[in-house]
């Protein structure tokens, strides 16, 4: 890269971070994380369908992502602390390899809203049912190795990223964007991508 395109990443790195601060708006991972790709910005968000705050975080965090550049990796996360958790990181995985996203925010208005306990099996099946969804086929991918061996994935990230609150957003594996308003939130992200990028 030319050194007039370095002064000029490096300007719209220090007016992007103009108005955030470590420790104020973000925070750093203790033990940074290595990230799937080296050549592009990888944005983790980390979340729970029985989390009300991702709830309300989801719409923007949706309309977000669709205007990504493409050397953005983003990928979400669904958090596991518990054994009792693990259902739900099988579900988001089995949402996910079906290519059933139009389940996404309907799980959350069940678990949040309708206060339907969708880590029970047979729960889930019956709520399945009226979202138009072969139940046979959906569990049996829920059940699958692919889709446990996923589930307790997401249970070793949740672990090494210590995320002990969602929403969380972590950014080059290493910037961390708590829970704040939804729009913050975004500018924050933002900010940090740019700063990722400046520093390759």
């Amino acid at each position: 890269m030319k050194k007039w395109m370095w002064i000029g990443v490096a300007l719209l790195s220090s007016w992007a971070m103009a108005d955030v601060q470590l420790g104020r708006d973000y925070t750093e991972l203790k033990k940074p994380q290595p990230v799937a790709s080296a050549s592009k910005v990888e944005v983790l968000a980390f979340f729970s369908y029985h989390c009300s705050h991702c709830a309300a975080l989801e719409p923007t965090l949706q309309a977000w992502k669709t205007k990504l550049p493409a050397d953005v990796d983003f990928r979400q996360v669904q958090i596991v602390w518990d054994k009792e958790m693990l259902p739900l990181a099988q579900l988001f995985a089995t949402v996910q390899q079906l290519k059933l996203e139009r389940l996404h925010t309907p799980i959350f208005t069940a678990m949040i809203q309708e206060k339907q306990n969708l880590r029970d099996e047979k729960v889930l099946a019956a709520w399945l049912k009226t979202q138009n969804v072969d139940v046979k086929s959906f569990m049996e991918t829920y059940r699958s190795f692919s889709v446990t061996n996923q589930a307790t994935r997401a249970a070793q990230i949740t672990r090494d990223y210590a995320i002990d609150g969602t929403p969380t957003i972590v950014v080059g594996g290493r910037y961390v964007v708590p829970s704040t308003a939804p729009a913050r939130v975004i500018e924050v992200t933002n900010a940090l991508i740019a700063k990722v990028r400046a520093q390759k």
